[in-house]
């Protein structure tokens, strides 16, 4: 059974964690845009509007939550160990951090999925996301919302 018990802000040191993470083909595949893991955690990092977040179950690293603050919306991008796949630890991570009080301020949370991407479009819609759009973007991705 998937439990999350805690999250912190990642460091650096588990730059070593998501290399592990982006062996895997559908993760290099689908957050290419994080390659070169170095100069991306660079960027994010001195950004006072993004914030990366592990989340752990127990001692072992299930995920990883990237969060950018904007005015009127927040976004949000979930990479789940891939070992972990498929075992209800993207949902939990999701409920579980929209309850955090770091958070529970955010009106509105927004995903940008690809459409092909099955597995994360049910695992956000299973945490309560729902479809902005019936349509993808012109770049293939569907926009999903969660209002609080």
């Amino acid at each position: 059974m998937a439990s999350i018990d805690r999250f912190q802000v990642m460091q650096e040191p588990e730059l070593k964690i998501l290399e592990h993470w982006f062996e895997n083909e559908d993760t290099r595949r689908r957050m290419d845009g994080m390659l070169l893991l170095d100069e991306w955690y660079a960027r994010v990092n001195k950004d006072k509007h993004d914030t990366v977040i592990m989340a752990y179950d127990g001692q072992l690293p299930a995920g990883m939550v990237v969060i950018e603050f904007g005015e009127e919306r927040t976004y949000i991008g979930l990479i789940v160990n891939p070992l972990y796949r498929l075992k209800g630890y993207g949902k939990q991570i999701l409920q579980k951090l929209m309850t955090e009080p770091d958070f529970t301020s955010v009106r509105e949370w927004v995903a940008c999925i690809e459409e092909d991407n099955r597995i994360s479009l049910a695992c956000f819609q299973a945490a309560g996301f729902t479809l902005e759009d019936t349509e993808p973007d012109e770049d293939g991705f569907l926009t999903l919302i969660l209002r609080n």
